[in-house]
């Protein structure tokens, strides 16, 4: 009997040391697509979560289409799940959906957008600030002068209409010499940007760098640039592991690590929590780390632009770690940090 109570007490202290699970839980994901690379790393690392949380991830894909990705919230929310999670296409076009999922009594997570819907969380990062950043590397590494293109994902798109406008305004601002002669709305659909890009390096022969909301562009924008025999530089977003031999070699001169498997395995383990009944701020947000080359960043000192940054190494280590630093073990805390 008195190993009995010894066990029983153990056993409550470890209940009471480990932060619950939300098992048998159903979370609904409504994604922009499911082709995108960045996306379908979250995918993968969101799968991570879910067998770590004990919780099951429907993710459905919008295929870029609005009117699809509504249709597929209003169906979470017929179907009851327990928290829905929402890459918008449009931040505002959702609202009334999210509204039904809210009043059914459903956390609602807007996934990298801020989404005024009335009680709906939102898992961010600070994208102003970190393009703002990317437009000085490459202002910074163009001396100030020269032609550049932006491309961007969709307007209406929380992420991408806060990062061309980090961009933009300070490109204006810091670098009037520069002079910015294209942005072009892509859907994240990389033939968009080969697209763009080749209008571009044609109409603008001295065009000197293209900058990207999202990597998969600028990997894009320079195929066509390498198969045309012309070298540009590159400021992007996202931390693609693809991106690390134009950052290792100068090309891109800034990248931001956000992390596809992170955000992925970030989102998921937020979504548990909430429907566990777990209480966290309605703003949560992400760190995120500068990328570049070790050389690049000693170029850029010497121009005039400090700012702190790991290499491609480094962010090769970052990118995964995401089960230590956001699993079920760890507090509500680690969730989010001060922005």
């Amino acid at each position: 009997m008195r190993a009995l109570l010894k066990a029983s007490v153990a056993l409550l202290a470890l209940a009471l040391a480990t932060p619950s699970i939300a098992k048998d839980k159903v979370l609904g994901l409504a994604a922009i697509d499911l082709q995108n690379s960045f996306f379908v790393r979250m995918k993968e690392a969101g799968d991570v979560a879910s067998k770590d949380y004990g919780v099951k991830a429907t993710w459905q894909s919008a295929e870029g289409s609005l009117e699809k990705q509504v249709g597929i919230i209003e169906n979470f929310v017929n179907q009851g799940v327990s928290a829905i999670l929402i890459d918008p296409i449009d931040k505002n076009a959702v609202v009334p959906a999210i509204k039904k999922a809210l009043a059914a009594g459903i956390p609602v997570i807007t996934m990298g957008n801020k989404v005024e819907a009335g009680g709906n969380y939102s898992t961010l990062y600070p994208d102003y600030d970190n393009m703002s950043m990317v437009a000085r590397a490459v202002g910074t590494s163009l001396g100030g002068e020269g032609e550049v293109a932006l491309l961007v994902g969709s307007r209406g798109n929380f992420v991408s209409d806060t990062r061309e406008k980090g961009f933009v305004e300070t490109m204006k601002k810091e670098f009037p010499k520069i002079k910015i002669v294209g942005i072009e709305p892509t859907g994240w659909d990389a033939a968009k940007a080969t697209n763009a890009a080749q209008t571009w390096l044609t109409t603008y022969p001295d065009l000197k760098a293209i900058a990207c909301i999202s990597d998969s562009l600028c990997l894009a924008a320079d195929s066509v640039a390498s198969s045309m025999n012309v070298n540009l530089i590159y400021g992007g977003y996202d931390g693609d592991a693809e991106m690390k031999d134009l950052i290792d070699n100068g090309k891109m001169v800034m990248d931001v690590l956000t992390g596809a498997y992170r955000v992925g395995y970030w989102n998921i383990a937020v979504a548990a929590r909430l429907a566990n009944g777990e209480k966290m701020p309605n703003d949560l947000f992400m760190p995120t780390y500068f990328v570049t080359s070790d050389a690049t960043a000693e170029k850029l000192k010497k121009a005039g632009l400090n700012f702190e940054h790991i290499n491609t190494d480094k962010e090769a280590v970052e990118a995964k770690n995401y089960t230590e630093q956001l699993g079920p073990k760890v507090p509500t805390s680690a969730m989010t940090v001060g922005k």
